[in-house]
């Protein structure tokens, strides 16, 4: 997706970002307090872009599948990460610091093509966006390109995903 690639560059508004301070059990508690705040803003962005947030998204005709039982939706709100699976990413990545964890409240929104994707990237401009890794421009090293957008709700940095259907039905 040129245009995209071209008009959105990867940034982010500090060299590491931070939850607020806190132990574990109050940040989770914090990121499920706004889960339905964060969804019905992502709800809105999908809707202003044109797409139907519950269509199940496809490709070639077939559904694109987030597991082998369940598809990816053009909303997929994520449930939260566990506090299991936050201890072990926090241990393994960010030498046990939890306010390092910016995906507790995450979602991905799939798009048929470069003009759907440029209307949620427009959209997204409305939220305070603390960080975009433009991974269309620059994709990680099995060659998987996407959008990462860290936006920040009432204190608490989510991850939004933003997916091409083309490349996200072919994600290995």
């Amino acid at each position: 997706p040129k245009k995209y690639m071209n008009q959105y560059a990867s940034f982010s508004c500090s060299s590491t970002l931070y939850q607020p301070k806190g132990n574990l059990n109050v940040l989770h508690s914090r990121c499920k307090t706004i889960l339905p705040l964060f969804r019905k803003k992502l709800t809105h962005i999908t809707k202003a872009a044109g797409l139907d947030p519950e269509k199940v998204a496809t490709w070639q005709g077939k559904d694109i599948m987030l597991t082998s039982k369940v598809p990816y939706t053009s909303l997929t709100v994520a449930p939260l990460k566990t506090k299991a699976r936050c201890v072990e990413k926090a241990e393994n990545e960010y030498d046990g610091d939890v306010t390092r964890l910016i995906d507790i409240v995450r979602a991905s929104i799939v798009v048929a093509d470069e003009d759907q994707l440029l209307c949620v990237a427009k959209a997204l401009q409305n939220e305070k966006i603390v960080r975009l890794k433009n991974r269309f421009k620059e994709p990680i090293f099995t060659g998987y390109s996407d959008a990462l957008y860290n936006v920040e709700i009432e204190e608490i940095i989510c991850e939004v995903q933003l997916h091409v259907g083309a490349i996200v039905a072919h994600k290995e």
